[in-house]
């Protein structure tokens, strides 16, 4: 499904003789529908749900934020060239991101708008819907030339306004000149049909005067069909290019600067964590680089340093073999590698002695869980197992892991310690300082 859905959408994109809106729909809703087939494979009914409510929320806020505030769109055509490399083949030209909030919200699927901002000036290249109903590109991208009440005129390579010979800005493309075809209109002849710019209109042309269907041809565009202004070049990376100067900012910089360092704190130094038992809930830090250094998002530890000790809170990571997920929990460390834990009547023992003979007051009864074991419904009997290579966890139940049992010892191997928690507020599981000393 998602390989036919990409197929039709590389077709509909290839198409430029006439408009194949539909496939390339389609071809996204069968792509969007392999995607989550193959994400849900092997969950079960409540676990697709929750999925479905996570990402039906980031679906929204993605349409708010794409309506609202800004959209990326791709260069359909070699209109504006050089400023803006256009090709309507797909993963071909470049790709702009467009400020849709800076001259006003518009009311969605309609050339509306519910609030004016900022007038759009002179030289600001804008995205906007096209005026011409047979238009092959419903939505095009051109600079504003032509402002509201001024009367223009495009002749010798110049244009004039109101008389005056408009000044080419440094920022614009050098050698900078525009065409007056003689079967064009706008901005061409003097009569004041063509001439003068109406009030809420505009006169967008393309940089690329000679090969580029603008203004001179289809007319002013109103202030309503001017969806935004263009931010930037974004894609390919080569070709990246600010055109509101908002990246030479200080606010630019030290937005950078705070999103990279939570980036990297997020990734390599630590984050927090929520534990709840009952109405109380407790805030942790967890630091990663506790016990060693692991490559980002993987199982591999390139470095250790030293092993849990008894009484370490710390977050894991347990790997769910049935459907291939993972499930983090936190806990304290109650039983060291190369340790013998047992249960007798249902209680866990580490070289078997009770917890509280280790310092660990641990409230209400607690059971162990060992690998392969079941219950089956009777009395469970003796079991004893090495810790070898893992360390035992005594679980507390958590936001992040809510199928974790709080009254479960876990044998949960090395690797899967991410880190040890600091508490930022008081602990749920109190431990003496002769935990730490075995």
């Amino acid at each position: 499904m998602l390989v036919l859905g990409l197929v039709l959408m590389q077709r509909a994109n290839l198409n430029v003789a006439r408009p194949m809106d539909g496939i390339w729909y389609l071809g996204l809703g069968l792509s969007v529908g392999g995607v989550f087939f193959w994400l849900t494979a092997g969950m079960t009914r409540s676990q697709v749900w929750e999925w479905i409510k996570g990402a039906g929320l980031a679906l929204a806020c993605a349409l708010v934020i794409r309506w609202a505030v800004a959209e990326p769109y791709r260069i359909p055509s070699s209109s504006m060239e050089t400023t803006l490399h256009g090709d309507p083949r797909f993963g071909r030209g470049d790709r702009v991101f467009v400020n849709k909030w800076i001259y006003g919200i518009r009311v969605p699927f309609m050339n509306k708008r519910i609030f004016y901002g900022k007038k759009p000036e002179r030289w600001d290249i804008v995205v906007f819907k096209s005026v011409e109903p047979d238009a092959i590109h419903k939505t095009l991208v051109k600079r504003i030339v032509g402002l509201p009440g001024e009367r223009i005129q495009i002749r010798n390579g110049r244009i004039y306004a109101n008389g005056q010979p408009l000044v080419i800005p440094d920022f614009m493309p050098p050698n900078m000149y525009y065409t007056s075809p003689p079967d064009a209109r706008y901005g061409i002849l003097a009569d004041d049909q063509y001439s003068l710019v109406p009030p809420g209109h505009y006169l967008v042309l393309g940089d690329n005067s000679a090969q580029s269907r603008d203004g001179r041809y289809f007319g002013w565009v109103p202030n309503e069909n001017i969806v935004g202004r263009v931010a930037c070049i974004w894609w390919p990376p080569s070709r990246w290019r600010d055109f509101t100067g908002f990246s030479r900012t200080l606010w630019w910089r030290v937005s950078v600067i705070v999103l990279l360092a939570f980036l990297f704190t997020r990734m390599f130094i630590g984050r927090l964590w929520t534990v709840r038992r009952g109405d109380r809930r407790a805030r942790y830090a967890v630091l990663f680089p506790s016990y060693g250094f692991r490559i980002p998002m993987t199982r591999v530890w390139l470095f250790r340093w030293r092993p849990p000790a008894r009484g370490d809170r710390v977050l894991c990571m347990l790997p769910n073999e049935k459907n291939g997920y993972e499930e983090y929990l936190m806990g304290t460390v109650v039983g060291l590698p190369g340790e013998k834990i047992s249960r007798e009547n249902g209680e866990p023992r580490v070289n078997g002695k009770p917890l509280a003979a280790y310092g660990l007051a641990v409230n209400g009864r607690t059971e162990l869980v060992l690998e392969g074991e079941t219950d089956g419904g009777g009395k469970k009997g003796p079991r004893e197992t090495v810790l070898n290579g893992a360390c035992a966890v005594l679980a507390d139940s958590s936001d992040d892991a809510a199928e974790v049992s709080s009254r479960c010892i876990y044998i949960v191997p090395l690797k899967f310690v991410l880190g040890r928690c600091y508490p930022l507020h008081r602990a749920e599981i109190s431990t003496s300082p002769a935990a730490r000393n075995g």
